[in-house]
C-alpha cells in the first residue's frame, strides 16, 4: 500500500460530448495530438459519505484500486481540484468498512480512454446511464495559478471543439443522484 500524503493540484474541466459519433470524433483527435492510441481503462467508482470534498473507492480492472479524496468546486469551466489517493491491495475490505462506517452514496461505471498530452490528462469517458464525457485535468507546479491551468484548457477546449455550454457542473454521481440541478 502507497499513500500520496501530498496533495496535488490540477485545473479541470468537464464537458458533455453528446452522442457516440461526437465522441469518436474526439478520440482521432486525441490520437492524433498525442500520437499514441492511449489506454482504454474499466472503471467503478464507489462514492462514500464524506464531511469534507468527495471520497471515492476506484476499482480498476487489471490494476490497483485506490481510495481518492478530492476537493473540486460545482462549478462550470476551469476549476482547481486537489486530491490525495492511495493504491490499495484490499479494495473490497475497505470498500466494507467504509460502506459500514460512513455509508455508502452510489457508483459510477464507466470505460475511460486515457491519453496525456505535456502535463495534461485527457480523459473520454463513456459514463453508463449518462452518456458520453470529455475531462481535461491539467497538473499544477506548486507556482502555477488557476488563471495559468486555465490557459492550457483553453487551448485544448480549441483543439477538442469544446465550447462553454459543453461544460458540466458536479461529479459523474451528483448526476446519476440528480444532484446536479
Amino acid at each position: 500500500m502507497s499513500f500520496d500524503t501530498a496533495s496535488v493540484r490540477n485545473v479541470e474541466i468537464k464537458a458533455r460530448l453528446g452522442d457516440k459519433k461526437a465522441f469518436q470524433r474526439r478520440i482521432q483527435i486525441a490520437r492524433k495530438l498525442t500520437g499514441s492510441d492511449g489506454e482504454i481503462i474499466k472503471q467503478r467508482d464507489v462514492f462514500f459519505n464524506s464531511l469534507k470534498g468527495r471520497l471515492k473507492l476506484r476499482y480498476l480492472e487489471n490494476k490497483k484500486s485506490e481510495l481518492i479524496l478530492y476537493y473540486r468546486p460545482n462549478v462550470g469551466g476551469p476549476k482547481i481540484s486537489t486530491f490525495h489517493k492511495i493504491d490499495l491491495d484490499q479494495p473490497e475490505v475497505l470498500e466494507t468498512i467504509l460502506t459500514e462506517s460512513a455509508g455508502r452514496v452510489g457508483e459510477v461505471r464507466k470505460q475511460r480512454h486515457f491519453y496525456l498530452h505535456d502535463r495534461t490528462r485527457i480523459h473520454l469517458d463513456d459514463v453508463e446511464v449518462l452518456g458520453h464525457f470529455l475531462e481535461f485535468e491539467v497538473v499544477l507546479k506548486p507556482e502555477e495559478t488557476l488563471e495559468d491551468g486555465s490557459a492550457v484548457v483553453r487551448e485544448l477546449m480549441k483543439v477538442f471543439e469544446i465550447e462553454d455550454e459543453d461544460f458540466i457542473v458536479g461529479a459523474y454521481m451528483d448526476k446519476l443522484l440528480n444532484l446536479d440541478k
